[in-house]
């Protein structure tokens, strides 16, 4: 995923196109529109690679509401938008165009319009280079109409039934390659009579195309809730059933901590390195309150003296600990979504988390989209951008998102090969020195 596209959604208007790069920092204001964008680029990769036949609105942690909670409202005669578009631009991985008809990038947009209180798709479009496909729901509400548009003109392909997920790249793909098959092994005179949308050799690079597609989509972005489950004294073992919240981490660190695979011993590993480097703790310890792997269990942490239940030290290693267990375990080519991970951290801790997801994103090919109003979590990868410690300029970019009368303008900010911000606005600094003031009760 390299661009989020979308427009007429809450307190954004008009269109935004915003990058996304292995570490891309979400600044600004309360209310700004930062946790929308979060929601939006998972609904994003939903709408390039996923399945639209559930609530891809109303999801956990991000709960956008109905039609009329979603669509920008411009007050006035203009009143609230009649449709709002979401959208993904993707580079395709190894895309050798032979064709000259597909480009080296993948966009796709779907447009959504109020049916009662929900958010009704009614139109999805794919476009790379010269090749469109144009799926819209017809009048008839159990239908959809495909249109594929070449150099060679524009061709309908019928209507299809709605089923589940209709507008599915993979579905719409195999739909062209039926009809097009037929029509590849009609007798030479009749297909004479008829024009082909597309050559044989064509349809084999979008069958290409849809393979890099899913390739570079990776997995679905997972979201981490804004506040991380709370300690508890003593654990039941539980399945290991990701949640937003970390509800499954304890039991993730139980099997970690009590067993020695080659996988488990790596987190074991990543997990006391940064409580070190961060000041948070030297080690972490699971006691058995049995025998039995269904017995009971708590969790230690031990700092310079004596081990303490996890409930007994500070709240923020609690709330860390669910970001860095599920980062480390999630494979390469993920995304994840982070809503203010430094809540709860001191200074220190909160430069290393910084350290920590940037190195990540480069030594595992990980993709971080983190809400933030800590100034130490950016100074420190702005301060490993300049040591050249594992990541470089081209791999961070902060939006700041800045109020407006007319809504929020998200602003492109980018770095040197010293760490300095480029071409911040002026209000970008302003924005900084009072939310200092702010914690420091200065009025």
């Amino acid at each position: 995923m390299d661009q989020v596209i979308f427009e007429g959604i809450r307190c954004f208007p008009e269109r935004h196109s915003c990058p996304l790069k292995p570490v891309t920092l979400l600044v600004g204001e309360n209310s700004s529109g930062k946790t929308t964008f979060l929601a939006l680029t998972r609904i994003a990769w939903d709408i390039a690679g996923g399945d639209l036949s559930q609530d891809i609105f109303n999801e956990e942690p991000f709960l956008l509401g109905s039609y009329d909670q979603i669509a920008s409202f411009r007050g006035g005669k203009a009143g609230r938008a009649k449709s709002f578009t979401i959208g993904v631009q993707v580079s395709l991985r190894q895309r050798h165009n032979t064709s000259g008809l597909f480009s080296e990038s993948a966009l796709t947009t779907a447009k959504f319009v109020s049916a009662g209180s929900e958010s009704k798709l009614d139109e999805w479009r794919f476009e790379s280079g010269n090749f469109k496909i144009l799926a819209k729901s017809s009048q008839r509400s159990s239908q959809v109409d495909i249109t594929i548009t070449t150099p060679s003109g524009s061709r309908k392909i019928g209507e299809r039934p709605i089923i589940g997920s209709w507008l599915n790249f993979t579905r719409v793909l195999n739909e062209l390659r039926f009809i097009l098959s037929r029509e590849f092994r009609a007798p030479d005179e009749k297909r004479d009579q008829q024009t082909l949308i597309m050559s044989e050799n064509e349809l084999r690079e979008l069958q290409n195309i849809s393979f890099q597609l899913s390739r570079s989509l990776g997995q679905r972005p997972y979201a981490f809730a804004p506040i991380r489950t709370r300690p508890q004294r003593t654990y039941d073992p539980l399945k290991e059933v990701p949640k937003p919240e970390g509800s499954h981490v304890p039991m993730v660190l139980a099997k970690t901590l009590l067993e020695e695979s080659n996988g488990r011993s790596k987190l074991k590993e990543i997990l006391a390195s940064f409580g070190k480097t961060s000041g948070l703790f030297n080690s972490l310890e699971v006691k058995r309150k049995g025998h039995k792997e269904s017995d009971p269990f708590q969790i230690g942490v031990k700092t310079m003296g004596p081990t303490f239940n996890l409930v007994d030290v500070g709240y923020g290693v609690s709330q860390v600990l669910p970001i860095i267990v599920d980062v480390v375990q999630n494979s390469e080519n993920s995304t994840f979504l982070l809503q203010q991970p430094e809540v709860h951290l001191h200074p220190r801790a909160q430069a290393e988390l910084g350290s920590f997801l940037a190195t990540l994103a480069k030594e595992q090919n990980k993709r971080f989209v983190i809400e933030t109003h800590s100034d130490h979590l950016i100074d420190r990868i702005r301060m490993d951008i300049r040591d050249k410690k594992f990541i470089s300029p081209e791999d961070v970019v902060i939006l700041y998102f800045e109020k407006t009368s007319g809504g929020v303008n998200i602003h492109e900010l980018n770095f040197d090969e010293f760490g300095n911000i480029t071409n911040p606005p002026s209000t970008y600094r302003q924005f900084f020195l009072e939310e200092e003031r702010r914690m420091l009760g200065v009025e």
